[in-house]
């Protein structure tokens, strides 16, 4: 008997999306995280693969998982989420030149809200091309469920100018 699939919901600062876990794709992962769950944090914007938003995961919340359903973090599309992570002293070029916190330990979830729109930064950093195994690889474990709400897309949007906003990732049920 084939199991129903497992959901998450995403609420970032009361504006909320769903997604569906690729627990036959990527059962490790998908497990860890639901593990984990609820995930509160602040989220922040990125564009190092695209239109993105990303939650670090600190405490009890590290997750050191090994690849799988791996996906070049220049070849994400629109409502992809991702888990990466980055062992403490693995810095990647230019992150060098920056302070100690980029130096640490990181473990995140990534999540893209919209097209690429020039494929972000990664794709015109020297550090991130060409690929290496394990150094820019993210683990593909859920994708937001269609249609993304237009207004999550612009709350994740907002953040390119506002700043940090709360984003808590939770276990999903109809009921």
């Amino acid at each position: 008997m084939k199991r129903t699939a497992r959901r998450i919901l995403l609420d970032l600062d009361g504006t909320r999306a769903t997604a569906t876990l690729y627990d036959e794709f990527a059962p490790k992962t998908c497990e860890a995280a639901w593990n984990i769950l609820p995930v509160t944090g602040r989220a922040i914007h990125a564009n190092w693969s695209g239109r993105e938003i990303m939650l670090h995961l600190e405490g009890e919340k590290v997750l050191r998982l090994p690849q799988e359903m791996k996906v070049r973090s220049n070849f994400v599309t629109e409502g992809d989420i991702t888990y990466f992570y980055r062992a403490s002293q693995m810095s990647r070029g230019k992150q060098l030149a920056y302070s100690a916190q980029f130096q640490r330990e990181l473990s995140e979830f990534a999540i893209f809200y919209g097209s690429p729109a020039g494929e972000g930064l990664s794709a015109y950093d020297p550090a991130r091309t060409p690929y290496k195994e394990g150094v820019h690889v993210l683990n593909k474990f859920a994708t937001l469920d269609r249609p993304i709400p237009e207004e999550f897309r612009l709350k994740c949007e907002t953040l390119r100018r506002e700043g940090l906003k709360p984003l808590t990732v939770s276990r999903y049920s109809e009921g």
